[in-house]
């Protein structure tokens, strides 16, 4: 049995499975299998996967199924997995070659931890470096960073009890992509498939309240393609619409969490402050008043100030907002006529 099952969810992204097959062949770590999901392609991914089936070095599992989303299609890998570890891959990004390597050893060094990830770069189309490295932007380290952590070799422990609201409030960047985790984190649990977007943001807040241990690897490991079939907020750019989508996304994923799970004061705070933040910021601000949806800016106004009615910031700005909308109606209306 293999020690790492790779899970490649992929749908209609032939183009890219080359490269990726070579960057998981080029894993300097060699006991893996890898399962790859078909969510459902139209393109030529059977016949991509059946070329480099005879290729690679390891097994490889080809699972196709009716499309279910890439939620859908990991929980699919995951039924299928039965190495000791679990790593994602998706099918647009790619592996440095010590990914695996590092990861394994930093779990197998550190037995009380469940998750590992390690930073990402970040690319355009071009293949010009958009971001260096996910853990810094550029004022410094991200604020997950500064939790409380031990050092075993180069691994951080994360031992610090905040780190649940870290993830909810500015978020800890352990995507599944740039992660290897026992498998064991998914006994009994799965990923929600009517996410579309968010549930790997989910998921990980779900696996800290039941007492999953992460530690991270401060170098690069993955390279993240931005390009314009991306699901995530990075490729939206200006596509107003698009993000909308995956903000609605993240508050119904928020909403839910606050109903299943058993947070602390301060865990239930921050999901607040977050969902605020969404509400406000995210939907009222940027994509529906700066767009001139002005009736939709307000709904979303008002609920970031119910979750959050101490924000100062949030109620200048709804002022602000509230006189230029009234000049805009004025400036509008036609004059009187003569009498």
């Amino acid at each position: 049995m293999s020690r790492v099952s790779i899970i490649l969810p992929t749908f209609n992204r032939a183009r890219f499975l080359p490269e990726a097959f070579a960057s998981i062949d080029a894993q300097t770590f060699r006991d893996w299998e890898l399962i790859v999901v078909d969510d459902g392609s139209t393109d030529d991914t059977e016949a991509v996967v059946t070329e480099w089936t005879t290729r690679l070095s390891r097994p490889v599992r080809y699972v196709k199924q009716e499309n279910r989303g890439a939620y859908g299609a990991r929980n699919t890998g995951l039924d299928h997995a039965r190495a000791q570890y679990v790593a994602f891959f998706d099918s647009d990004d790619l592996w440095l070659p010590h990914h695996l390597e590092r990861c394994v050893e930093a779990l197998e060094r550190a037995q009380e931890v469940d998750w590992v990830f390690a930073a990402c770069r970040s690319i355009d189309p071009s293949g010009a470096v958009v971001q260096p490295t996910t853990f810094e932007t550029s004022t410094g380290p991200r604020p997950f960073r500064a939790l409380k952590t031990r050092a075993i070799d180069d691994l951080r422990v994360i031992d610090d009890p905040g780190i649940v609201a870290c993830q909810l409030t500015h978020g800890l960047f352990a995507g599944l992509q740039n992660s290897v985790i026992r498998r064991r984190v998914f006994d009994g649990h799965r990923f929600w498939e009517d996410s579309r977007v968010v549930d790997d943001v989910m998921f990980l807040v779900r696996a800290l309240v039941r007492g999953v241990r992460l530690g991270y690897l401060p170098d690069v490991h993955v390279i993240y393609r931005i390009h314009e079939g991306n699901s995530s907020a990075s490729s939206t750019g200006t596509n107003r619409e698009s993000l909308a989508r995956i903000r609605r996304e993240s508050i119904v994923g928020l909403e839910r969490l606050d109903q299943e799970l058993a947070f602390s004061a301060e865990q239930r705070r921050a999901l607040r402050r977050t969902l605020s933040h969404h509400y406000f910021w995210d939907l009222g601000y940027v994509c529906y008043w700066e767009t001139g949806d002005v009736t939709r800016a307000f709904e979303s106004f008002r609920r970031g100030l119910h979750l959050n009615p101490t924000d100062y910031r949030m109620w200048k700005t709804y002022a602000a907002c509230l006189i230029r909308s009234k000049y805009r109606r004025l400036s509008t209306q036609p004059l009187p006529g003569p009498r």
